[in-house]
């Protein structure tokens, strides 16, 4: 019939019983780990961003005027080149009109000069001409020549500013903001809409100078968010500092496939190696000891019973924490062997075997 002892009561039994009467003992099973030590460690560093398209376009009339029609709502998915608006441009037309008119007279004028220019020649030839008319009409055709230019130039410019009356798409993309209504007046250069290119989206991060400064254009970057993880390619990393919050800017382009929008918040996972000799452990094999301090149970082997150990507490200073395991800073060597878990049941000096592996 087995014997069942109290914690306390095996621990003292323990220290006062002599090897062979403590290997008849029943001892405790224990979970172990044997420790590597390292000489850095790699934390996981992360940083939240935003998703933004890869462009981005703050557009409107370069002309002033009264707007005559919206052909887009905001939301509204457009194509480069497309029509989003135009201005009332029936004093344009007036003007293009009144420059045609002026062209065709000019321009009638002008080969009517170049006919009598033809007979003048054959005249002055048969002196029947002086070298002053002849050169007097010259000068008429030069003058006329130059006015027929300027009208030209001015026929050109109201076709610009027809041009510019209308506001168009410059890339695919989707409408995100806009300020524009059929009937109101705007001013040249008032930002009145805000296209953003859809499928092609970024993500922006601020990141500390010195995981910015060991980056590479092209270098695969872990990003994820409500959008869920993608692989993602570094394509930008700024040179300069934000001087109000001391990180470098850094840019990296999503896949196509990744269903992230314009104004997602986004996370950056960064690797980033600190030199602090240390060693992994799961996070349950932590002792709370003594003023706010931890410790976990070393495996000391008793040289005088066969697969028995003795529990002997070592201090230790937890350095960084990630997904179940902590990195711990002790004077514990490689090779030592340590209680993985179930540290609630034991008691230092006591004396356990090892759980099959």
């Amino acid at each position: 019939m087995k014997r069942f002892y109290p914690l306390a009561a095996m621990f003292s039994l323990a220290i006062l019983m002599p090897a062979w009467a403590l290997a008849d003992m029943p001892k405790r099973v224990v979970n172990s780990l044997v420790i590597e030590r390292q000489p850095t460690y790699e934390a996981k560093r992360l940083f939240a961003g935003r998703v933004i398209g890869s462009q981005r376009a703050e557009i409107g009339f370069e002309l002033a005027g009264k707007v005559l029609s919206v052909n887009v709502e905001d939301g509204d998915h457009v194509e480069a080149g497309q029509l989003l608006a135009t201005l009332d441009l029936r004093a344009l037309h007036i003007e293009r009109t009144e420059l045609e008119a002026a062209q065709h007279e000019v321009n009638t004028r002008l080969q009517q000069i170049d006919k009598d220019l033809l007979r003048f020649q054959a005249l002055h030839e048969k002196a029947y001409v002086s070298d002053g008319q002849l050169e007097s009409l010259r000068s008429n055709r030069q003058a006329t020549a130059a006015q027929l230019a300027q009208v030209e130039s001015k026929l050109k410019g109201v076709a610009l500013k027809l041009k510019k009356s209308q506001l168009i798409a410059p890339f695919a993309g989707e409408v995100a903001t806009m300020q524009l209504e059929a009937g109101v007046l705007v001013a040249p250069g008032q930002a009145l809409m805000q296209v953003v290119q859809t499928n092609s989206n970024e993500a922006v991060f601020g990141i500390s100078d010195q995981l910015g400064r060991n980056l590479v254009i092209g270098q695969a970057l872990t990003v994820f968010g409500d959008f869920g993880e993608w692989q993602s390619s570094l394509i930008a990393v700024s040179q300069n500092l934000d001087w109000r919050t001391q990180t470098r800017t850094v840019r990296v382009s999503l896949p196509v496939q990744a269903p992230a929008v314009d104004g997602n918040t986004a996370y950056l996972e960064l690797p980033e190696s600190r030199p602090v000799a240390g060693f992994w452990l799961p996070l349950q094999a932590l002792l709370e000891d003594v003023r706010g301090t931890w410790a976990v149970y070393q495996l000391v082997p008793n040289p005088e019973i066969e697969d028995s150990y003795q529990l002997q507490k070592r201090s230790v200073q937890p350095v960084y924490q990630f997904d179940g395991q902590v990195y711990l800073s002790a004077e514990l060597q490689s090779g030592d062997r340590v209680v993985s878990g179930g540290i609630h049941r034991l008691a230092p000096g006591l004396h356990v075997s090892l759980a099959q592996e």
